[in-house]
């Protein structure tokens, strides 16, 4: 198979391709946006999957009809994820929705994902916002999460999942969504200068020290 470099294009084991989509907030903007991916599963004879991450992964795709399905989704509300970056938190839908939250999460997860989600970055960090301690996101379990009780949220870091999963620490508070996004920024550059090609935070701070990562990102 020869070596495809359109940004957004992901080959696939069986010689296909796929694409990841964003859904800022976790929640689709527009019907129309709905529509148009519908009408690209019609047109180019493809799958639709729905990740855990929250994302739209559009399968079954060739060469040909990837950058069709690309051209497609730049005119939506959505986002072709074409390179390694910080992408879109996930996020529970908090209140005024949910009877067990005690914070909204929409404006903070899209806050995150308007001022940081094109950060570059090494694989990988995720993101997860939490309207309440239940934490249906699993921003417990994330490298950065922020988790809501009534007076903020509870800033959870080096968490995930995989093989071997790692429970976040609570590493304090932030009141306001300025905090978190420059909270992250500040853990994204700190990741960036340690990691070449692909760790977690959790190997960042052993690797540092927990006392000197928290002096370097503020907590």
């Amino acid at each position: 198979m020869s070596q495809v470099t359109i940004p957004g294009l992901i080959p696939q084991k069986d010689g296909s391709f796929a694409i990841y989509v964003e859904v800022p907030r976790g929640a689709c903007p527009e019907a129309s946006d709905l529509k148009a991916l519908a009408e690209m599963m019609e047109e180019l004879k493809c799958k639709v999957h729905l990740t855990t991450a929250q994302k739209f992964l559009i399968l079954d795709l060739t060469e040909e009809t990837g950058k069709k399905a690309l051209d497609i989704i730049s005119k939506t509300n959505l986002y072709a994820k074409t390179a390694l970056d910080l992408s879109q938190p996930r996020v529970c839908v908090g209140k005024p929705y949910c009877k067990l939250a005690l914070q909204e999460t929409f404006p903070l997860a899209q806050e995150l994902m308007d001022k940081l989600a094109r950060e570059p970055i090494a694989r990988k960090i995720k993101v997860a916002v939490a309207g309440c301690p239940a934490s249906c996101s699993w921003a417990n379990m994330v490298d950065v999460g922020f988790v809501g009780v009534k007076s903020g949220f509870q800033v959870y870091i080096g968490g995930h999942g995989g093989a071997r999963p790692n429970i976040g620490e609570n590493m304090g508070k932030i009141t306001c969504s300025d905090e978190a996004v420059e909270l992250v920024r500040r853990i994204a550059i700190l990741f960036r200068e340690n990691v070449k090609k692909k760790s977690r935070l959790d190997r960042v701070i052993k690797k540092i020290g927990l006392e000197e990562f928290k002096k370097e990102v503020g907590l």
